[in-house]
């Protein structure tokens, strides 16, 4: 006997050997299925009420009692009863209502999990029950009678699963013929869950991956049709038919561009990747269109093919879509200011320049002013981005630096080119020619000019989610950079190499506690420190390695109590971020060790706790960092004080 499965099937009492053509699933997997839940009249003394959930108890079996646990959570979360439970009705009636409205929801949620005989009955009890938690038969139902409820009634959820069905067959079907070994690929993803449970998101996930298998494969006017399932309670098991209207086979045709004003042609061209006659995929547009947005050069980019196939295309079956590409410039010239300060370097200011379109197609002039009172730095980088390569941009630098620090005074010059490239999307190399001229004075008086040229290389693993406050992921750069030249009267040469990691640890679904972790090892290969300038020689200290101490001040200090450059540095920090709407604390401990030889001849640790407070404003997190020293000596000051924009690493 063949019935229509209503939304309300698993509260019937009796059930039919098999079922055709089930609306009620439709309804569950999510066609037209949009709840009205009015909002209960509430008042500030509301009827507080306890929920007791019967049915779902500890099964025989482990993964019984996970099953369990998990519709249990389904159920907290999509009923009112649970979700409003901090809002009470102001009485009896309104909470029978409530609870009343529950029922279909509860059993709607069963049969989304594939318990297509589920039912629920669910009751308002007086607070006088027995010790197991019934009413004593002497009571009236206070669900049925009318009798006004005195203290805090009890809400009992009773659900019966019955059997789970099985998926047993999925399949698409195609109002017009497509190839037959795509159509081949389309069923076997959209049968990827046939055999498990007949869960809604299981019917959902196979018809969005059947569309998506289609939308990538020259077919972007897919429609999806009402699909058709069939329960048969014999076997405890659900077929399925979901009907596509595949449209048109589509090709790529000619591309155009609007709204260029500045930025050059030629430049937008060298994105598109749509090949003429190639079929259409709707996961290439997007990809072209991201890789145009990233840019930076426009405020919107749209890829757009026609809203519908033409008429008539029916005929042959095939339409090659025109692509339009339309974009909107944005402002290419930026001015930004940004202060800072700390216990050492005292107040600061960074001031950037930046055009974005130089020449018309996306180079990019950065001039940046970098003031402070111990150090004052202006440089202008210039890119070139897809220089001979798609995925290779050409880099240059110039910097005039003036620095007086405890350790050495220097002034001078350096600067770069070379080229960077993208290897993977998480993965950068950069090589480069540097030089540097300098005349460098160090804590002993003994001024000292140097002229070194160098090779400096990279190497980039960035797999965090965000540049400036990562949540998760974990980033590593590995340096280095040969020199050679001449200081202080003579012929030098020396390898510097740096490696620093960090990782984020996000400890709750919502990024509010971040466990973070960096550690550094750098050493230069040289016979002595002092036959190199003292500016290239290794310190630690301050705001980006180890907060406790002023900058430069974890290494060992001279007879005038200034630090003495060394070969090598280890380094290690761990922050516990804790965010709380747009503010945060971190509590926080660095450590540091500097060296004079390679794994050998190590000085002291020093290290110190500290406390950090953030701001997360809508160019980044603003921080305020205080750290004390463990164990200082006289030269170290009692704490250290830092306010800068991003986190410390």
């Amino acid at each position: 006997m063949l019935l229509a499965l209503a939304a309300t099937l698993g509260a019937c009492s009796a059930l039919p050997s098999s079922v055709r053509n089930a609306p009620g699933l439709n309804l569950l997997l999510g066609d037209d299925d949009k709840l009205a839940l009015g909002a209960d009249p509430t008042q500030e003394a509301g009827l507080d009420y306890d929920i007791e959930l019967r049915g779902l108890g500890v099964g025989e079996t482990m993964d019984e009692t996970a099953e369990n646990q998990r519709i249990a959570a389904i159920l907290e979360n999509a009923t009112r009863l649970y979700r409003l439970q901090e809002k009470p009705p102001p009485s009896v009636a309104l909470l029978k209502r409530r609870a009343a409205a529950d029922v279909d929801i509860v059993e709607r949620a069963l049969k989304s999990e594939g318990y297509y005989e589920g039912e629920a009955t669910i009751t308002v009890l007086d607070t006088a029950l027995d010790g197991e938690g019934n009413v004593p038969e002497s009571d009236p139902d206070i669900a049925t009678a009318g009798e006004e409820i005195v203290g805090t009634p009890t809400v009992r959820i009773a659900v019966r699963k019955g059997p789970r069905y099985a998926l047993a067959r999925q399949l698409a079907t195609f109002a017009t013929p497509i190839n037959a070994e795509l159509e081949q690929i389309v069923q076997n993803a959209i049968s990827v869950n046939v055999g498990g449970p007949a869960q809604g998101r299981a019917v959902i996930d196979g018809e969005v991956e059947a569309a998506s298998i289609l939308g990538r494969n020259g077919y972007p006017y897919i429609d999806r049709g009402k699909r058709r399932a069939e329960a048969n309670f014999d076997f405890d098991t659900l077929d399925v038919r979901t009907p596509f209207a595949p449209g048109p086979y589509t090709t790529y045709g000619p591309v155009t561009i609007e709204g260029l004003e500045t930025v050059e042609r030629p430049y937008v061209e060298s994105f598109i990747t749509l090949e003429r006659g190639r079929p259409v995929s709707r996961p290439e547009i997007a990809e072209m269109q991201r890789a145009i947005s990233a840019t930076r050069l426009f405020d919107a980019v749209s890829v757009v093919l026609p809203d519908e196939p033409p008429e008539g295309w029916e005929a042959t079956g095939r339409f090659e879509a025109p692509v339009r590409i339309v974009v909107e410039e944005s402002k290419h010239r930026k001015a930004t200011a940004s202060l800072n300060f700390s216990t050492v370097d005292g107040p600061g200011t960074v001031v950037t320049w930046e055009h974005r379109n130089l020449f018309g197609q996306n180079e990019t002039l950065q001039a940046v002013v970098d003031v402070s009172l111990e150090e004052q730095r202006v440089r202008l980088d210039y890119r070139k981005p897809r220089w001979t390569r798609t995925r290779r941009d050409l880099i240059a630098a110039l910097e005039l630096f003036r620095e007086e620090r405890d350790a050495f005074e220097i002034v001078g010059a350096e600067g770069s080119v070379g080229f960077e490239e993208r290897l993977r999307d998480w993965l950068t190399a950069t090589v480069g020619l540097g030089f540097e001229v300098a005349q460098v004075t160090d804590a002993d008086g003994e001024t000292n000019e140097s002229y070194l040229i160098g090779i400096p290389t990279s190497l980039v693993y960035d797999r965090t989610d965000d540049l400036l406050n990562p949540t998760e992921g974990l980033r590593i750069t590995a340096e280095a950079a040969p020199w050679g030249g001449y200081f202080d009267e003579a012929a030098i040469g020396f390898l510097e190499t740096d490696l620093e990691a960090s990782t984020y640890i996000s400890l709750d679904r919502d990024a509010r506690f971040i466990f973070a972790l960096r550690g550094r090892v750098a050493q230069i290969f040289s016979d002595d420190a002092e036959t190199i300038p003292a500016n290239r020689r290794v310190y630690s200290g301050g705001g980006g390695s180890v907060r406790a101490y002023g900058t430069q001040y974890v290494n060992d200090l001279d007879s005038g109590g200034d630090p003495v450059g060394a070969l090598g540095v280890v380094e290690g920090s761990a922050e516990l971020r804790v965010r709380f709407g747009n503010f945060g604390i971190v509590p926080f401990v660095d450590a540091g060790i500097v060296s004079n030889e390679f794994l050998d001849d190590y000085g002291t640790l020093r290290w110190g706790p500290g406390l950090g407070v953030r701001y997360f404003s809508p160019v980044g997190p603003i921080r305020l960092d205080v750290a004390v020293p463990v164990d200082p000596r006289d030269e170290d000051g009692a704490f250290q004080f830092y306010l800068s924009i991003g986190q410390a690493f």
